[in-house]
């Protein structure tokens, strides 16, 4: 019996891996620069934050502290899940390369068991990603939610507290005007 069309099969079997994980890493690189480019998007948005809770009253800034400190938790909890992708995409590779040399070495007996394989893995991946896709992009929703109805409420305190001020300062100007009323007008 001839081995070449058997290794012909297997080359193009590992091939087909091999472009299998690479284009797989390639959407997990494009999702790691939309999570980053929303994480770069999430700093500028916290620095316009700075700027406008700076001109606040002492109360505003324990609230602006807070939202910091949230912000900082869903950026860490999205580089957490970064690297947990990036681990697995390497753990993927891993697992394929091996898998791939096996099927090398036990060619004539094992074929039809890596064909299934593949295709078991291959939906695996999609479906992993699809999921990590979806959380990522929840997580995101949230946190820009969240920032949202944080700024919201800064806003709403800060009028308030404006408000407030104003009516002071009318309150100050009626009693001077009232002092300067029973002042006399004329200086001997």
């Amino acid at each position: 019996m001839d081995a070449m069309p058997i290794v012909v099969t297997m080359i193009t079997v590992g091939l087909t891996l091999v472009f299998a994980v690479a284009g797989a890493a390639w959407h997990v690189g494009m999702r790691l620069g939309t999570v980053q480019r929303g994480v770069a998007d999430g700093d500028e948005y916290t620095r316009e934050l700075r700027t406008d809770v700076r001109e606040m009253r002492a109360e505003s800034r324990s609230d602006n502290q807070e939202l910091r400190t949230e912000v900082e938790q869903v950026r860490t909890a999205v580089r957490a899940d970064v690297q947990q992708v990036r681990t697995e995409v390497h753990n993927l590779r891993t697992d394929v390369t091996a898998e791939f040399q096996q099927v090398r070495t036990d060619v004539k007996d094992d074929i039809q068991l890596v064909r299934t394989e593949v295709r078991d893995l291959r939906t695996e991946v999609k479906s992993d990603f699809k999921e990590l896709r979806a959380d990522v992009k929840a997580d995101m929703q949230e946190m820009r939610a969240d920032v949202k109805t944080d700024m919201q409420e800064l806003r709403t305190d800060l009028h308030a507290d404006i408000d407030d001020l104003r009516s002071e300062v009318r309150q100050t100007n009626d009693k001077l005007d009232r002092i300067l009323e029973r002042l006399p007008h004329t200086v001997p």
